[in-house]
């Protein structure tokens, strides 16, 4: 697994205790997230019998999630961003401890559950920001390809185990084991995190040092640095495409025979595919023209998923879907690359904020407008075409982001002042 080899580049984890501390603890969070994913919806349905309340506790939590990363990201900033972490660490497991003994008590009240899955949504995404903001200060520059590469690994890994898991807990205990199971890995996530070195807020920074203006905005830095910018805009463009998922269930109907066997199989082919490409991603940081591979792989990843809508051999489909994850994942550890390396670390927390938000937005409108596009055509026919405009729109980003085409991986200052 050397770096100079084409497997996980693990530099990060063996050179950097931090790292290792966040690492881990972020580990933590995931399978504890997963469980919760599992836990909520399964026991505001037993409670309501509603699954348009289902929906409203999905749809508040996130949009509450969207913005603490905003706000998250605005105060890692600003303030100690190891304070900041922990604090919104210590009341993401007391809402998890809520939740809890909410379930454990006669008649549960599904109303005091969306109330603490909006606190935990808006006061634990604040971490998720300040720890975004914080890793690329424990590492070497060079080495975020491998951090991107482990970041989408751990990530992947956790929502195969984790809702699986949460599902067995419930099964063989109750609802209320899943909380407490996620209050204790908090607690494990938070002395991990209390190990960190100190991690006061950055210097302000000045655009014009010289003129002696302002500090620059969020808005006119990403306006002015054209690779972050053009990443921003991949990204929106990726997320958007993601949304085909939601015509799984519908393409399987039309072309597997409604075999829920199936779908299960389709839904975790791009998880497959993105952990072999994490796996085998060490010749990513050793990409002269990282962006120009970004936006290639956006409109490839695209054109092989449109040819998901036109195989009806479920095998073939399968292999389709294990390349779109893999492509897929290629991007998210690229477009985490490029964000870190070519932001200051004074606006680290306001534009992992912002790229953090603006994902999990381009999720759900990607997934409204695949869904629309199949309450028109049949299934298949909606990815094809979803598809199809989407490597239209990824095309057009190729020859439209010129700047971000031509970035490197980590430039040098003199390199940023010419980009801009």
């Amino acid at each position: 697994m050397s770096e100079r080899g084409v497997l996980l580049d693990l530099r990060p984890l063996r050179e950097s205790a931090a790292f290792r501390r966040v690492f881990v603890a972020r580990t933590i969070s995931i399978l504890g997230i997963g469980m919760l994913m599992v836990g909520v919806p399964i026991q505001v349905y037993d409670l309501t019998g509603s699954s348009f309340l289902v929906g409203v506790v999905a749809a508040v939590e996130g949009a509450a999630s969207m913005g603490g990363m905003l706000i998250g990201g605005t105060l890692a900033d600003r303030h100690d961003r190891k304070k900041l972490i922990l604090f919104a660490r210590t009341v993401s497991g007391l809402t998890f401890v809520g939740l809890a003994v909410n379930a454990m008590v006669d008649g549960p009240s599904w109303q005091v559950i969306i109330a603490l899955a909006v606190i935990n949504g808006l006061i634990g995404s604040i971490s998720i920001a300040a720890l975004f903001a914080v890793v690329p200060t424990l590492v070497p520059r060079e080495q975020l390809v491998g951090v991107g590469a482990l970041n989408v690994l751990s990530a992947r890994v956790g929502a195969v185990i984790s809702p699986a898991l949460g599902g067995v807990v419930i099964a063989a205990f109750a609802v209320s084991w899943n909380y407490w199971v996620a209050a204790l890995g908090t607690v494990v996530t938070i002395v991990l995190l209390s190990g960190l070195p100190a991690l006061p807020p950055p210097a302000p920074q000045h655009h014009d040092a010289a003129a002696g203006g302002p500090p620059e905005s969020m808005a006119q830095f990403v306006a002015r640095e054209r690779v972050v910018g053009g990443v921003m805009i991949a990204g929106v463009v990726a997320m958007l495409g993601s949304g085909v998922l939601v015509l799984v269930p519908g393409l399987v109907d039309e072309r597997f025979g409604g075999d829920s066997w199936a779908a299960g199989l389709l839904y975790a082919a791009t998880a497959v595919g993105a952990v072999i490409a994490t796996v085998t991603s060490g010749w990513l940081s050793r990409l002269a023209r990282p962006g120009l591979v970004l936006l290639v792989a956006l409109a490839a990843g695209f054109a092989v998923q449109a040819f998901v809508g036109l195989t009806g051999v479920l095998a073939l489909a399968l292999l389709l879907l294990v390349v779109v994850g893999a492509i897929s994942s290629v991007q998210e550890v690229l477009r985490y690359a490029l964000i870190q390396t070519h932001t200051p670390e004074s606006m680290l927390g306001r534009v992992n904020g912002l790229w953090s938000a603006q994902e999990v937005a381009g999720v759900s409108i990607g997934a409204l407008i695949a869904g629309a596009f199949g309450g028109v055509v049949s299934a298949s026919s909606a990815v094809v075409t979803y598809s199809l405009t989407m490597c239209a729109v990824a095309l057009v980003s190729l020859l439209v982001l010129g700047t971000l085409r031509r970035a490197v991986a980590a430039p040098s200052p003199a390199d940023s002042a010419v980009a801009a």
